[in-house]
């Protein structure tokens, strides 16, 4: 260590004395603002990243907002019972035989206490119609044995209840006949000359 002092002294008697010690000083300076600008980027460098990090986190972030459960919305209302309550066709009768037109299906349906219901129907084994609660009536119908069947289903619960119906519809509407043709022989020309 001591050589090295000696080496360091020799060093800096070589150089002007003024020069020297004004370099000397400065570079000395110079070393712990250098370091300082140095820390202060790397930190400026990590914080950057920090917040890049964080933000595209948040981008990732899926919210999920909820929508507020029946007993939230309807604190001061009672509760309607999820079940289907008591439904039934009360017209037209099992086995009746019909002629109306439109025919009307009566649905009795006792909402008293329980939610609300839709219902589908479908003829003879045919499509399902679109739900709603709207009153039931068939056009122009053809006559023959009808299938009617009901399918009522809670807009609470999605609770579903089936019902059929069979009966006999006549209808009043007469067919029109189609008109018969007869087939009728016109006379043919003979050829007449003379042989």
């Amino acid at each position: 260590m001591k050589n090295l002092f000696h080496k360091a002294k020799r060093y800096l008697s070589g150089i002007h004395p003024k020069k020297s010690h004004v370099e000397f000083i400065t570079a000395l300076l110079s070393i712990p603002v250098l370091l300082t600008v140095i820390l202060v980027n790397v930190n400026n460098l990590n914080a950057k990243n920090k917040a890049e990090e964080e933000a595209t986190s948040k981008k990732n972030e899926i919210i999920i907002s909820l929508p507020p459960t029946i007993k939230e919305e309807k604190k001061d209302t009672p509760q309607c019972k999820p079940d289907i309550g008591p439904i039934d066709i009360s017209y037209p009768h099992e086995t009746d035989t019909v002629s109306d037109n439109p025919l009307n299906i009566d649905i009795n349906y006792t909402s008293e206490g329980y939610c609300a219901v839709v219902w589908s129907y479908r003829i003879n084994n045919g499509s399902w119609s679109d739900y709603d609660d709207k009153s039931i009536a068939l056009y122009n119908m053809s006559s023959g044995d009808v299938k009617f069947e009901l399918r009522v289903k809670s807009l609470i619960s999605g609770k579903e209840k089936f019902l059929t119906r069979n009966f006999t519809y006549k209808s009043s509407i007469q067919p029109t006949p189609t008109p018969t043709i007869t087939p009728t022989m016109s006379p043919t020309p003979t050829p007449t000359g003379s042989n």
